[in-house]
This record gives structure tokens, sequence and C-alpha cells, in this order.
């Protein structure tokens, strides 16, 4: 008998990519084979996210579009995973008569199981019940990358933002421990990998039940021998401390830089968002990090249309992101998502299209000021680690120590290599460069 295939279609953040990561590693240890098509597999796991309303739409879309394959295949297990999965649970049985489980954000690590359950019994499943309940991480990932990986540092959150369903779909905050991080990294570099980025939904809020904090936690990963490059995602305001800053500045492992979403540049609108800090902290911060790492990159999150947002109020976030000079911002319009606070109990009275006028001017001011930041790159130097070959054309890519994707004239055999790099042209989202030596050091310089 042929081994069983399956199939992943991952949707939303870099946590839900290594999920998927995970769920890949659990199925193969079943002995299943991985497929790119999903019509032909014989598990289908569709992770999806539930934090804007586009990529949801999407997944579900992907989902309706398997229905002949499983009357054509009734043998077929169809999963639908991730935050959509914990937050719809049965009711999403009940809408896709094709779909056999419902798989939660901290059931996942079941999925074979769970799988296995499904062909025994002949039942549709759902699995959500373990949401607030400690993860452990039963296997090794299947990662696609052999140069860069993801390391969960933590799960859930305890922030109570208005507009986000986070804290609802991935439960109550709970840290990994500092040593069993240690371990997972020290594996990966004895595997080659150069580069881990830490994840969670506010890695500075991270202590584990040893009281190390996230500080520690870059120190102790800064000291392990074959890792070249750390990085993690995200902050929040909120929990930013100095020793936090400062150890981007001490530990010459971790990248220069932050990606600290602000989603307002007015006060009031902070207020009704419940995020805890004010646009006066927010710029003490950023002076703090600029100060500790000259150079460094600045990166945010940013709302526009925010329920009874003024248009004053939204220029409030142009003048800040013109004075903070962000090297990007990652921009969205507001979108109501039910179960959380804003959507149940503020209205929903900026208009659509006056939603998508203030995105299209933020997107444009913030497009200015990339192009005029990254234009300043021109004629320095950076050490840059070679991903692999560029999408277009025959160049090969790779990212700074800023997280600035750089292009550059050169073969395969750069691959995985530190190179130096000198800028000669800039976009807003792309810099271009030649290669002059590879780097003799293996961890990257300042």
């Amino acid at each position: 008998m042929a081994p069983r295939t399956y199939a992943i279609v991952t949707y939303g953040c870099q946590m839900n990519e290594h999920d998927s990561e995970i769920m890949a590693g659990l199925l193969e240890t079943r002995g299943m084979t991985r497929v790119e098509d999903e019509n032909g597999a014989d598990v289908v796991l569709f992770n999806t996210c539930t934090v804007r309303d586009g990529a949801e739409s999407r997944a579900y879309g992907r989902v309706e579009s398997l229905v002949s394959a499983k009357r054509a295949n009734p043998d077929m297990v169809i999963a639908v995973c991730g935050c959509s999965a914990q937050d719809r649970g049965q009711a999403l049985l009940e809408r896709y008569e094709h779909v056999d489980l419902v798989i939660g954000t901290r059931d996942y690590v079941k999925v074979d199981q769970l799988v296995e359950e499904v062909w025994r019994s002949q039942q549709r499943l759902v699995a959500i019940d373990d949401i607030d309940k400690p993860l452990s991480l039963p296997t090794v990932p299947v990662r696609r990358s052999s140069l860069k990986a993801y390391v969960n540092i933590m799960f859930g959150c305890n922030n109570r933002c208005t507009f986000c369903i986070v804290p609802k779909t991935r439960g109550v905050e709970f840290s990994r421990p500092l040593e069993e991080i240690v371990e997972e990294v020290k594996r990966l570099a004895a595997q080659g990998y150069r580069e881990v980025c830490l994840l969670g939904q506010n890695v500075n809020s991270y202590v584990d039940a040893q009281r190390h904090d996230f500080a520690d936690l870059l120190h102790a990963l800064d000291e392990i021998d074959g890792i070249w490059r750390i990085r993690y995602t995200t902050s929040n305001p909120k929990s930013a401390k100095h020793r936090h800053l400062a150890a981007i500045a001490q530990c010459p492992k971790v990248m220069e830089n932050l990606h600290l979403p602000v989603q307002s540049g007015n006060n009031r609108v902070l207020r009704q968002m419940k995020r805890a800090y004010n646009v006066e902290r927010y710029r003490f911060l950023v002076a703090m990090y600029r100060d500790l790492c000259p150079g460094g990159a600045l990166t945010t999150d940013m709302i526009v249309g925010f329920p009874s947002e003024s248009e004053a109020e939204f220029r409030d976030t142009l003048r800040l992101t013109e004075e903070m000079r962000f090297d990007q911002q990652f921009m969205f319009m507001y979108s109501p998502r039910k179960g959380t606070p804003a959507a149940d109990t503020m209205r929903n009275d900026v208009p659509l299209a006056m939603k998508k006028d203030r995105l299209q001017r933020l997107i444009q001011l913030q497009e200015e000021i990339s192009t005029e930041v990254n234009r300043a790159e021109i004629g320095r130097l950076h050490e840059v680690l070679v991903e692999g070959p560029a999408r277009r054309g025959d160049d090969m890519m790779g990212r700074t120590r800023t997280d600035k994707t750089v292009v550059f004239p050169g073969d395969a055999s750069l691959a995985g290599q530190l190179v130096q790099v000198r800028i000669t042209n800039a976009w807003s989202h792309t810099l271009r460069g030649e290669v002059l030596t590879p780097s003799m050091s293996k961890v990257a310089a300042g």
C-alpha cells in the first residue's frame, strides 16, 4: 500500500507558519508524505488566520474548492486548523459538510492522533478544548528552510486590545523554560541553521517559571556557537524595557531591527484600543532604542479608521509617521472581528471610502519615507546573509542585519554565506548591491 499523503495550506503570521511545520513533522512521523496539490492528498490541513477578514475569506474559499475532491475520495480527511478553527469550532462542521476535523491553536500538536481517529471512527471531530492549557512541542518540525528557523518562546496573550481576537483564539500567555529554548536552538545550530526567529504574540513579556525575562533569553541564545543571527517578533510598547532594548546592543548576534507596533498616532484612539501606553511613551522608547542602537531599523503596525477616529486624529498618525521615519509599516484598515470589544461595543462608524482614503494617504507617505531611508544606504557596506536566488532574474538575495532585502549579482555557491555588500541602488522595499568578499567572521559585524 502506498504511503498516505498530506498537504498543508497556511494563512497568516509566522506563528501559523511554524505551527504548520510542527503539524508536518507529526504527520511525517506517521509515515505520510507531503504533496503540493491538495486535491490529490489523503489529508488536507487548512491552517487559518482570523485576525483580518481577507485571509479568513481566502481560506474558506479554498476549503469550499475541495467539495469535488472529497466526493471523489470519501476517505480524504479535510481539517480546518488555527485561529479561525479555535474561534468557530463546531460551526465549521455545520457550515462545511465535507470538513472532517476542526483543530484549535493548542490542540494542533495532536493532529496525527486526530486524523487517525477520524479514519478509525468514521466520525467528524472538533478539538478546541485545550485553549488555556500549557503546550509542549512533541516532535521535530519539518522546516522549509535549511538556513533559518522559527522557534516558539511563548504562547498566548494576556493583553486585551479592543480590536484584537488573538487572546480568544490563542489563549492565556505562558512562556517556555529558558533552558528548553536554549537546547532547541543548540540542536538547530548543530543541524546547520544559522538564523533563528523567536516567536510569540508579545515576546518582550516573556518570563518563564524561573523569572528569566526576554533580555535573559537573548543573552543566553547569544552564547550559542553556530548561530549567527537572532531575530524575534513581535514586541509590544507596553512591555518594552530598557534591559530588553539594551540586549539588542549588547548581544552581537541579535539583529538591529525592532518591530514595535504603535497602531495609532493619537492618544484618545490608543485609549479606545486599550493599548496601555501613549504616544509620548512610544517616542521615549524609540529614542532609547535609537540611542542604544544607532542605525537600527524600526518597523511598526498601524490601523486606520478605528471606530470614531476623526480626520484630525488620523492626521496625528501621519505626523507620527513623519516624525518616527519608520523603515517600514504594516498598514491596515480597521476590520471588525466578531468577539472583540471593539466589534461588540463600538460603532464601526468610519465609512469604508474614508478608511480607504486614509490608508492610501498613509501608504503614500510611508513609501516616500521608506525610499528616502533606503536611498541613504547607497554607498554603505552591509553584511548580508545570502538566502538564495532572487525571485526574478539571475540575481541572488539576502538580508542585512536590519532585515532589509538586498539583491545582487552572484551564483548559488553564495547561499548560506555571510557576504559584504556595497549598496548601489535603493527603492522603498529593496536594496541593490554588489558583493565585495565573503565575511571571514561567523558572526555578523555591527
